[in-house]
């Protein structure tokens, strides 16, 4: 893989990651296309870093608010921080318990045209159906934060999308689009953090070997500048818009992939 190749599978990356149109399945499709070869699990951990870094960039505020809920819960100062802390611990462990044994016990076959396809297009119809949901202006309670922990557990399967899940309960249990994309960001940070943090332990046991620095160093700076836009045109758009468009590209590239699938 060249350094240039490096660059736009991060820009990919970094600019579908905070789409509801699924990442991992964009990495592959331009992959295979591109005839650029398998660049391997270490390099897709060092995209998700880029992605942590701007989500951690971006919502900074809630962050530092979820470190200090943190320090809170472990001194039992009671506060909203750590109130806050308490409700993303919880909406996390879910994901935490599933993608971890995925991690350590099985791997699902993310090449698989037929399955990238039938996600996309399922959960797409699926994300416009919570979208007709009426909005309520409210903050997301535990309960709820919980529930759309659980969803995101789905985006183990190839081609749902972790912020497409989420997005799909949150509207379903009436939230804004934009406080449950906020909400979803802030939530795939811990989730993302573990994973980065258990294919590490992979890399210094001897799983995996590092070779090739300048594609992946170029990967991870352009998956965070390209998320960091991806981010802001995401929070100022779901302010006017719905969900349709996003809706409406996911049906038509599950299409397009079972017709070449054919």
């Amino acid at each position: 893989m060249t350094s240039l190749q490096g660059c736009f599978l991060g820009a990919v990356q970094g600019v579908t990651e905070f789409l509801p149109v699924s990442s991992s399945a964009h990495l592959l499709i331009f992959s295979k296309l591109l005839d650029i070869p398998p660049h391997g699990r270490i390099f897709d951990t060092l995209l998700n870093v880029g992605s942590l870094l701007a989500i951690t960039v971006f919502f900074r505020k809630q962050i530092r608010s979820l470190i200090l809920g943190f320090g809170d819960a472990l001194t039992g100062k009671k506060g909203g921080d750590r109130d806050f802390f308490w409700t993303i611990f919880l909406a996390s462990l879910p994901t935490i318990v599933v993608f971890g044994a995925a991690e350590i016990i099985f791997r699902i076959d993310v090449e698989a045209p037929t399955i990238l396809a039938t996600s996309l297009i399922g959960f797409g119809l699926l994300l416009h159906w919570s979208d007709q949901r009426p909005v309520e202006e409210r903050e997301i309670s535990r309960k709820d934060g919980v529930l759309i922990g659980l969803a995101q557990t789905t985006s183990l399967i190839p081609g749902v999308s972790r912020l497409g899940a989420c997005l799909m309960i949150s509207r379903w249990l009436n939230h804004s689009r934009r406080e449950g994309f906020r909400y979803a960001m802030v939530l795939s940070a811990p989730a993302t953090a573990g994973a980065c943090f258990l294919r590490s332990l992979k890399l210094v046991a001897g799983e995996a070997t590092l070779d090739n620095w300048w594609p992946m160093a170029g990967g991870v700076v352009a998956a965070f500048v390209f998320g960091m836009i991806s981010l802001v045109f995401m929070d100022k758009f779901l302010q006017r818009h719905t969900l349709l468009a996003f809706v409406i590209y996911r049906i038509l590239l599950g299409t397009a992939l079972l017709i070449l699938h054919e």
